[in-house]
């Protein structure tokens, strides 16, 4: 793949994605696997969710594995300009649970590179489009995969599971009430600021954060469907990160 990419709408051209409510035989346009999807750019192009996170996770992993921040959002936010992270996609599930695990480790000294990796990887295994196909933003379903392995839940566990899943629906409920048309970044700091709280609350760890009152965002002239002055980070005057 080359070192092209585009990281808003069409990964190969930049043009608008199209998203469909019933699938279609699709083939990656990168590795030619067939499929079904959702999303497709009005030239036709698709490209499958491994071929689209390619580079990125490895990117998330190395960060996370180097980072001696105890701050998940400061890790997010830093791995989110980097111009291999796109402006939308299933990268961010990966990127949310790995600095989740990562502040927790480097604040406590529990936990192990491999916990970092694992949630990486469980993170990278959330599609695209499950907030508004499957009823459950992939965002939120991270801060639960950082909450199992951070306490090595397994689903015959009782508290554990029970724990990580409360982190989950409380993240959902979170994102539900942000409203608006998908915002990978919009949701990324919600989930972080629920997921800090509800750490602090039943583990006990205080990570490291930024107040949602101090956080602008810089990429709302990248997004066609920001909600703007309804979206609690927007800045008027922002036209391009």
């Amino acid at each position: 793949m080359g070192e092209d990419r585009k990281n808003e709408g069409c990964m190969v051209c930049a043009k608008e994605l199209e998203y469909l409510e019933k699938p279609v035989d699709v083939r990656c346009i990168y590795c030619g696997e067939e499929d079904q999807g959702y999303f497709i750019c009005k030239e036709g192009h698709y490209v499958c969710e491994e071929c689209h996170s390619k580079g990125a996770i490895d990117l998330i992993t190395q960060f996370c594995l180097s980072s001696e921040s105890k701050n998940p959002f400061e890790m997010a936010n830093a791995i989110m300009k980097h111009p291999k992270i796109p402006m939308i996609g299933p990268e961010h599930h990966a990127m949310i649970a790995g600095v989740l695990v990562t502040g927790y480790r480097n604040l406590t000294g529990k936990g192990t590179e491999d916990d970092i990796i694992e949630a990486i990887r469980r993170g990278s295994k959330v599609p695209a489009g499950y907030c508004g196909l499957y009823g459950a933003d992939g965002v939120a379903i991270a801060t639960g995969i950082a909450l199992c392995v951070i306490l090595g839940s397994t689903p015959l566990s009782d508290k554990e599971r029970s724990i990580a899943n409360t982190m989950t629906s409380r993240a959902l409920a979170a994102v539900a009430n942000a409203r608006g048309a998908r915002c990978c970044k919009r949701s990324t700091w919600i989930v972080l600021d629920i997921a800090v709280q509800y750490i602090r609350d039943v583990l006990g760890v205080d990570l490291e954060y930024v107040p949602l009152s101090e956080i602008k965002c810089d990429y709302s002239g990248r997004n066609k469907y920001c909600s703007k002055e309804d979206c609690i980070f927007y800045v008027s005057d922002n036209t391009k990160d």
